[in-house]
């Protein structure tokens, strides 16, 4: 005879699999700080680029002020002032990352685990369905 809750968890557990398990069992596959720092390298790496990109049409959209006054500023305190905040910027993003990486690892383990005791409690009942 069928077992309807058996049934229904073991389709919970498929629907989980197909859909969500996939990218948990990834996150999974990581310690958590490799997982945590592999993602603030490609934030570090996207923080630069957008910084660059954004500095890069400024100065595009303010190539004459700039070159009438390039003789006359004071380059090393202007180098400082955009390097402060490039560096408040890319805190507050690592910052950011940090947290929500952190977040959804202890997400996914915490799935990941509830699929692996469901697992383990459905060979279980087998088992005891055999004898």
């Amino acid at each position: 005879m069928v077992n309807r809750e058996k049934v229904l968890r073991m389709t919970k557990m498929a629907s989980y699999e197909e859909h969500g398990g996939k990218k948990d069992m990834a996150v999974a596959g990581y310690f958590r700080n490799d997982y945590i720092g592999m993602q603030m390298i490609a934030s570090f790496v996207v923080v630069t680029l957008a910084f660059l990109a954004a500095f890069g049409a400024w100065l595009c959209f303010n190539f004459t002020e700039v070159m009438e006054s390039i003789y006359s500023m004071d380059l090393v305190s202007t180098g400082r002032s955009v390097l402060f905040l490039y560096l408040i910027a890319l805190l507050g993003y690592l910052a950011a990352t940090w947290v929500i990486y952190l977040i959804r690892y202890a997400k996914a383990r915490k799935r990941l685990n509830l699929f692996l005791e469901y697992l383990n409690d459905l060979d279980g009942k087998e088992e005891e369905e055999e004898l």
